[in-house]
């Protein structure tokens, strides 16, 4: 009886040890370009290195399969006439096509809008067509919106005045000065992926301005927070120009869960755009370790670098997690 008994608690520790070994699995999935912004492809485990809190890691799961995107796609209805007309574009198809055409029918998408309230427009689908119907209504607000002062300068306007006025929020004083639930929408979106499978890449997708006026319900920590813990990454197509190296919160948002902010200019550069971001999601490294850090008293924020040997390369990846005390 005795033995019986110390076999089956040696038994229930063993199950419990390897459960835990399975939840303290930290997973990074990274990308990595070289100096001129393309994709690094062909790397092994060996290349690559990982640093929580400045202490050396072992990688112990490495993977380089592509895998299904879920997506959320969310867009700032609340931007000014001429930059929602480039998701119209007059003498060719909605860029809503070629987003969709990025996409396989292995992939789910959903669809927001926001202006100072959210609004979901789609549940889960892998029907392309769906996903552009649902934003129809932004052609109407395009056709009706006033045009901003700033941006009319066009695309090769001076990068100094663009920046100046970006910097400034001059436009046009008709512009609705009550908008951007920016971190309420991303935090919906979030919420929304968190019950996509534990197979599929998942990813915010968000065309807007990058600004934040008016109250939002959730912070910007909160809902990095849910971002981090749910590995979800956010890429950003920013329809206003950078303002000294900085396309408004899209780009906090992508550092903080390595993803990218792309520019979105023009329609043209707007489809451009949505393939880097495809390619990047699927087209990336996963690498996982079990932490040699241990919380001992609350949660504690480990901070994550990831580096590449060679050097030289940039690497994309969600900057910490947060990780909770042993039990």
């Amino acid at each position: 009886m005795f033995r019986f008994i110390v076999t089956t608690l040696l038994t229930l520790f063993l199950q419990n040890a390897q459960i835990r070994e399975r939840v303290d699995l930290v997973v990074v999935p990274a990308t990595v370009e070289d100096s001129q912004g393309k994709l690094v492809t062909g790397l092994t485990e060996d290349n690559f290195e990982i640093l929580e809190d400045g202490v050396r890691q072992r990688i112990s799961n490495f993977s380089i399969d592509p895998q299904p995107l879920s997506a959320a796609i969310v867009i700032d209805d609340g931007m000014n006439g001429n930059q929602l007309r480039r998701l119209y574009p007059q003498f060719s198809p909605s860029v809503f096509t070629t987003l969709g055409s990025e996409f396989t029918s292995y992939d789910e998408m959903t669809a927001f809008r926001y202006d100072r309230v959210v609004y979901k427009l789609s549940d889960f689908t892998n029907d392309p067509a769906a996903i552009e119907k649902s934003f129809e209504i932004l052609k109407t607000f395009g056709e009706t919106r006033p045009d901003e002062t700033a941006d009319m300068l066009g695309e090769h306007g001076p990068h100094a005045l663009r920046s100046i006025l970006n910097a400034l929020n001059f436009g046009n004083p008709n512009e609705r000065p009550t908008r951007g639930a920016l971190h309420d929408a991303v935090y919906e979106a979030a919420n929304a992926l968190q019950t996509q499978p534990a197979d599929h890449r998942k990813i915010i997708l968000i065309i807007s301005d990058g600004r934040v006026a008016g109250p939002n319900e959730h912070s910007f920590d909160k809902t990095v927070d849910m971002l981090v813990q749910n590995q979800i990454q956010v890429y950003g197509v920013s329809t206003r120009y950078a303002t000294f190296g900085s396309f408004g919160e899209l780009t906090p948002y992508a550092r903080a869960t390595g993803g990218d902010v792309f520019p979105g200019t023009s329609s043209k550069s707007m489809e451009a755009a949505f393939g880097r971001i495809t390619e990047q999601a699927r087209n990336q490294y996963v690498l996982g370790y079990v932490s040699n850090n241990r919380a001992e008293r609350g949660p504690v924020f480990r901070n994550i670098q990831v580096k590449t040997r060679p050097r030289g390369y940039t690497v994309l990846h969600r900057k910490g997690y947060l990780q909770n005390p042993a039990e």
